[in-house]
């Protein structure tokens, strides 16, 4: 989708006469572009342009991708929605897209309550797995503006999308981060005063933030740092949400970076490279993939 969008905005780039003179003077007059194929391929290239930033987004190689998901569905759905009121040559491209779209990701539409799941419907639904949402919610770049902005629903749907949401991080707490005590709760120090306060015994607070008030808190947040940053960052103070991030956000969106990995070992492995051994190619492989 990415690669054609661009190849689209390259024939786009030159002058619409002088594309047509050059066909002319090369005996190419079949190839020439009349003015309603000019404006079509101007609205075909907008249209695209939405979908090549998903693809790459969710295509990354050396950044989190599996977050980049459910706000790229939401936002061309939301996209495709406005175009259908702007394009005047291709609408029908635009529906047929939006109609694909919710039938692909039909189970991401029907989790933030966009769609309603039919009673006979085969379960479980493309894209219906929970960590899409879990993923976008603790990514900081995403967090929660996905449902303010995207999500095509009333208020009061919104508002239990938000608690559905919270649930379901909520739920992946490892039991070791539910703290024994109420929160605020004040303990003794172990040391005593010396002196003329001897008598005096200093009290701190427990560090036991709940992980309800670690989301709270997570989601309040305003900040510009990327993903990984943000979390190497909070490990200590978000303790609960740290761990699942790290699970969570671990998972590559597609296949597409490990099919590079064999693209590359494919080249490498030529057949006048035959008696290479693997720890050769292994070696050649990981130089190429990471640039060295």
């Amino acid at each position: 989708m990415g690669f054609n969008q661009r190849q689209l905005k390259a024939v786009l780039s030159f002058d619409q006469q002088e594309l047509s003179d050059v066909m002319q003077d090369t005996g190419h007059q079949e190839l020439i572009f009349s003015a309603r194929e000019w404006n079509q391929l101007k609205e075909l290239c907008d249209i695209l342009k939405s979908f090549s930033e998903a693809t790459d987004l969710t295509q990354g190689e050396k950044s989190v991708t599996i977050s980049a998901v459910l706000p790229s569905v939401l936002s061309l759905n939301n996209h495709l929605e406005k175009l259908k009121q702007k394009v005047q040559l291709l609408g029908g491209v635009v529906r047929c897209l939006q109609i694909s779209l919710k039938t692909r990701f039909r189970g991401i539409l029907v989790n933030v309550k966009m769609e309603t799941a039919a009673p006979d419907e085969p379960q479980p639904l493309p894209f219906a797995d929970p960590l899409y949402i879990r993923a976008a919610v603790l990514d900081p770049e995403y967090s929660i503006m996905w449902l303010k902005q995207d999500v095509l629903v009333n208020d009061d749907v919104k508002r239990e999308v938000s608690d559905m949401v919270k649930e379901l991080i909520l739920r992946e707490v490892p039991a070791d981060q539910t703290p024994e005590t109420p929160e605020g709760e004040e303990e003794l120090l172990e040391e005593e005063g010396v002196g003329l306060y001897a008598g005096y015994k200093k009290r701190r607070k427990r560090d036991t933030m709940t992980p309800e008030a670690q989301l709270n808190n997570y989601l309040s947040l305003d900040t510009d740092q990327t993903c990984l940053t943000f979390w190497e960052a909070n490990k200590n103070s978000l303790p609960a949400l740290y761990k699942i991030a790290i699970r969570a956000l671990a998972v590559p969106a597609t296949s597409a970076p490990v099919e590079r990995v064999f693209s590359h070992g494919g080249i490498i492995l030529r057949p006048h490279h035959s008696r290479m051994k693997g720890g050769t190619l292994s070696n050649l492989v990981f130089l190429k993939c990471n640039n060295l």
